[in-house]
């Protein structure tokens, strides 16, 4: 019969665990891959839930299910097995993961506390089956394929969207370079969250947009309205969030919001592209609430996991290519998932468009403009902005800012232009690397190069030269 006899050593169990991880500097790892709570026990077993199948896979693979059973076997004297079933609604963290001294007393204690209050806990909260208007619907977990690049992030991640509000993984900074899978993440965590919590009211803004609503609502007296509009929210999404740096009244809002959100415990989710020890011109309260939580580091894929993702965006489609193919493209095209997905998109559509196999040789050849022979892989965004900033003599951080001087604004417009003509990127892609700008706005863009292209000669000659040494870099 299930019972509780054994519940008291399971929570010191983890407890010692917990302090010994502590004190060794490693208590993110124990945040996360620790993440079991007690449900019943028997005479020979102990059963506890994890957040989901992939979670307690890891973590046994890991070896730390091993380590919490021959922790409760040392203090119980006898032998014990831990069993496991998965958790599919969220729950608060479990007391045992807070960094303090615990014994039997204060267990016994703890036991007696009456449960907080969390709208993230109820049972019985509908699941929606509509879209959320501010996330894309593609960017789920599902969809995303974890690499030993992203294996960590993707876990945390499905934790914190399973346990939206819990210490343990509040707030989430996710960092890397473009198209590692940042905004993947963070979108799959408010999409699953709405799914199984829509009364939870959730907000996704990239930094640019949400600066920009912020410098209006000065203009225009409204900064209470904007105020509320954003400190009410269960849950917030923040994205790119370097465009922060060096902007102190941005940044004192951005301070309250977090405040009040996380107080509610509410889940914070940001991305940027580098460690926000490496942003200049954050205020040190705001960078302590930035690194209260998890902090952690994308990198690009590996080429099984290169693999995988082709087999992944192959399968979601409903197609099929010679495996000799996704081999090319996945040993060429390392720089990031997006670029990967765009070679992909460019060699099905070809072979659609001219009813042909697509064929080893078909994709070397549409490639072959794209990939730099002196290269590691397929053209990218970083590469174009660092090309066309150095010889502009401006920043990356000038062309993706909302200024519109003429010396920032022609190196912005040529950088989209020649992200348009040597990267498979949608106009949708362009603008959300370019600090958040719309469709739109890229068209413009490309419309002001295109224009001078056929009226001014040096024009063609400097996309020449930044053609040539994009492609050489």
């Amino acid at each position: 019969m299930a019972g509780q006899n054994y519940k008291e050593f399971f929570e010191e169990a983890m407890n010692q665990i917990h302090q010994e991880f502590t004190n060794s500097g490693r208590e993110d790892d124990f945040k996360l891959w620790f993440n079991l709570q007690y449900v019943e026990d028997t005479i020979s077993e102990i059963t506890v839930s994890v957040p989901s199948e992939f979670m307690w896979k890891q973590m046994v693979s890991k070896g730390n299910v091993q380590i919490v059973q021959n922790k409760i076997n040392e203090l119980l004297g006898q032998n014990i097995q831990l069993n496991h079933i998965v958790n599919s609604k969220p729950a608060e963290a479990p007391a045992f993961v807070q960094p303090v001294q615990t014994t039997a007393a204060t267990i016994s204690e703890e036991k007696k506390e009456e449960p907080k209050s969390h709208p993230q806990s109820e049972s019985n909260s509908p699941k929606s089956n509509s879209k959320h208007p501010q996330l894309n619907e593609e960017f789920t977990f599902d969809t995303f394929i974890p690499g030993d690049n992203s294996q960590y992030a993707y876990s945390a991640c499905i934790a914190a969207a399973q346990a939206p509000g819990s210490k343990n993984y509040n707030p989430i900074l996710l960092y890397g370079s473009s198209g590692v899978g940042k905004t993947h993440l963070m979108v799959s965590i408010g999409n699953y969250i709405f799914q199984n919590n829509p009364s939870l009211k959730i907000g996704y803004i990239t930094t640019e947009s949400f600066m920009n609503e912020f410098t209006q609502a000065i203009r225009e007296k409204t900064t209470d309205k904007f105020s509320k509009k954003y400190r009410k929210l269960d849950v917030i999404l923040l994205d790119d969030l370097q465009f922060m740096e060096g902007k102190e009244a941005l940044q004192n809002e951005l301070f309250y919001t977090f405040e009040d959100i996380y107080n509610r415990k509410g889940q914070i989710v940001f991305t940027c592209d580098r460690p926000i020890s490496e942003i200049k011109g954050i205020a040190e309260r705001l960078r302590t609430r930035f690194t209260r939580g998890l902090s952690i580091d994308l990198k690009a894929p590996d080429y099984e996991t290169r693999l995988a993702i082709l087999d992944k965006k192959l399968e979601l489609q409903g197609k099929s290519i010679k495996q000799e193919v996704k081999e090319f493209i996945a040993k060429n095209i390392q720089s990031n998932v997006r670029e990967l997905e765009g070679a992909l998109s460019k060699g099905i559509g070809y072979a659609e468009l001219m009813h042909k196999e697509l064929t080893l040789d078909i994709i070397q050849e549409l490639l072959g403009d794209y990939v730099s022979s002196g290269s590691s892989g397929i053209i990218n965004i970083d590469v174009i902005q660092k090309v066309v900033c150095d010889y502009y003599n401006v920043s990356i951080a000038d062309i993706k800012s909302s200024k519109r001087e003429k010396r920032i604004a022609v190196p912005r417009h040529i950088a989209i232009y020649l992200g348009r003509k040597l990267t498979e990127y949608s106009l949708t892609d362009l603008g959300e690397e370019f600090g958040g700008r719309d469709h739109t706005t890229v068209m413009s863009s490309l419309k002001k190069i295109e224009d001078l292209l056929k009226t001014d000669s040096s024009m063609g000659d400097t996309i020449k030269i930044l053609e040539r040494q994009i492609k050489e870099s």
